[in-house]
């Protein structure tokens, strides 16, 4: 049977911390850079370095596997991804950046300036992320700090977005039929 489990946010003392610059995103999305290596596709120009990618895919089982507990996966419900981004914005963490999940690796001169939930009913859907699912957490960085922007450039260590989150993971409990009927319904639409 698949684990799959529903992210809640339930209190004042739970939500996001961090926004993470790391090797692996969970979100299997890389960001994109708009430099002098890659196509300019966001109106930028070759000096401006810029990072946009996924943070967080709405309604989509995400990975994961832990010691002890094994396969599972992870749900947002692009309800909880709003709810997660404004309580982020509330508690003014837009510019709360580390480097590969390490809470001794906070890092400067990375600074958010572009921050949207898919929405294509409001016309908000770039054509970079259309196949990102309507919900989706979507951001922008301006890479000012030196050394950040050579491992971003390099793209060995530095590739996408995670997130850092304090939250309650809700299980819904699946077997084969759940999801054989699932799949009927979403066919038949």
């Amino acid at each position: 049977m698949k684990r799959v489990f529903y992210v809640t946010i339930n209190d004042d003392t739970e939500g996001m911390k961090a926004i993470s610059l790391v090797k692996r995103p969970a979100v299997e999305v890389d960001f994109l850079c708009f430099d002098e290596q890659k196509p300019v596709k966001l109106n930028f120009n070759d000096e401006e370095r810029v990072i946009t990618g996924v943070v967080c895919l709405a309604d989509t089982p995400i990975y994961r596997y832990t010691e002890g507990f094994g396969e599972w996966w992870c749900v947002f419900t692009k309800d909880v991804i709003k709810q997660m981004v404004i309580k982020y914005s509330k508690d003014n963490l837009f510019n709360s950046v580390n480097l590969q999940h390490n809470d001794n690796s906070y890092v400067d001169g990375v600074v958010l300036f572009e921050s949207y939930l898919i929405n294509k009913d409001r016309g908000i859907y770039p054509t970079e992320f259309e196949d990102v699912p309507e919900g989706s957490w979507i951001c922008s960085f301006k890479v000012e700090n030196d050394e950040v922007w050579n491992e971003i450039k390099e793209g060995k260590s530095l590739k996408g977005f995670s997130l850092e989150i304090m939250c309650d993971l809700v299980e819904k409990k699946t077997n084969v039929l759940d999801e054989i009927e699932e799949y009927i319904d979403e066919i038949l639409g």
